[in-house]
């Protein structure tokens, strides 16, 4: 009999679609010698029944049973407590930090883990630095900003109001289109690669833009690091000196804003000079399946370093796991977070 127990939450968020474990996952679960819990209806956003997970060797549960009677809790959005009981201590939580709704909120949400006794563990934290390079296959994030970044020129392409390629036809105009991404990260360069094959000239950058008079598309895709506000790359005079036609796509907008000023999360709108503005803050989720199957993946390599024998058994100070070890033994493992919370109770004037 299986010694440890692996429970998988619906993602239950406003749109959300993903799943972080699919049936294929589950199988790999269960070879590791855990047995796998699933809430009902967890892969309904992907068209998924429950009898292909019981298939797959899992049980599928209420979302009580996951959240307070499973060792390791997956969640890519982080769950919040049951009504009458909690988490208890010792448990581990695999979760997406960064979709908590406000980034000023994830340091003391770190905090009620640790001073409830959870292992958290965040695979959407680690750094794209020489540090981050022992966690690249635990890595959420950089496989969910490609998927972005891909999806964020592919829309840029169908917005525009001319095609991309030069040609000198009637078809194809003589000039290509001019684009701008800004950004350096995952999600630039594949944004970057994609406009390129389409034929378009692509100028990056990682600071605020210039000559955006003379673009047909601006891609921003610079993200906030936990717990920072956005910082505004292309503000509200940028975009009306742009061209009618052109298109700007906000990659990372989200309910704190964005770094294009007055983008809003998943909205499309076209501003009064004729400048279509995309607010593109889950653009990887349109991909959903895709973006699953990525998750899925990070978040087994993850499990198969903590439970490698069915059972936990890990040490902290692993680099791998170090990267994104959030809280354990009620200690903050991110100095971001914990410098924050300081920070922000030294500014409320809290002793």
């Amino acid at each position: 009999m299986a010694s440890l127990t692996v429970g998988v939450c619906r993602e239950r968020g406003p749109g959300d679609r993903l799943v972080a474990v699919l049936p294929a996952s589950v199988r790999e679960l269960r070879a590791l010698g855990a047995n796998v819990g699933v809430e009902r209806g967890a892969g309904q956003g992907l068209g998924i029944v429950d009898e292909a997970y019981l298939s797959a060797g899992a049980d599928v549960v209420p979302r009580e049973e996951i959240l307070t009677g499973t060792d390791i809790v997956v969640a890519l959005r982080p769950p919040g407590p049951v009504a009458g009981s909690g988490f208890r201590r010792g448990q581990v939580l695999v979760t997406l930090v960064t979709r908590l709704g406000s980034p000023l909120s994830a340091p003391f949400t770190a905090r009620t883990w640790c001073d409830a006794g959870l292992t958290v563990f965040g695979p959407d934290l680690v750094p794209e630095t020489e540090a981050g390079a022992a966690a690249r296959s635990l890595d959420v994030t950089t496989s969910l900003e490609e998927l972005a970044g891909y999806k964020a020129a592919l829309l840029a392409a169908d917005l525009l109001d001319r095609p991309l390629p030069a040609g000198g036809t009637p078809a194809l105009p003589a000039r290509a289109a001019r684009a701008v991404v800004v950004g350096r990260g995952h999600g630039a360069r594949r944004a970057e690669r994609v406009l390129r094959a389409l034929g378009a000239e692509v100028r990056p950058t990682d600071g605020p833009p210039s000559g955006l008079e003379h673009s047909d598309i601006v891609i921003a895709s610079v993200r906030p690091g936990i717990p920072h506000r956005p910082r505004v790359l292309v503000t509200a005079r940028a975009l009306e000196a742009m061209r009618p036609g052109a298109v700007i796509v906000g990659m990372t907008a989200g309910e704190g804003g964005g770094s294009v000023e007055g983008v809003r999360p998943e909205t499309v709108r076209r501003m009064g000079q004729g400048v279509t503005v995309v607010g593109g803050g889950r653009l990887a989720e349109r991909l959903p399946r895709t973006a699953s199957a990525a998750c899925a993946r990070h978040v087994l390599a993850l499990i198969r370093r903590i439970a490698p024998a069915g059972k936990l058994d890990f040490d902290p100070t692993d680099p791998a796991l170090s990267a994104v070890l959030v809280t354990h033994g009620g200690l903050m493992f991110q100095e971001h977070l914990w410098r924050s919370i300081v920070e922000q109770t030294a500014a409320a004037g809290v002793p």
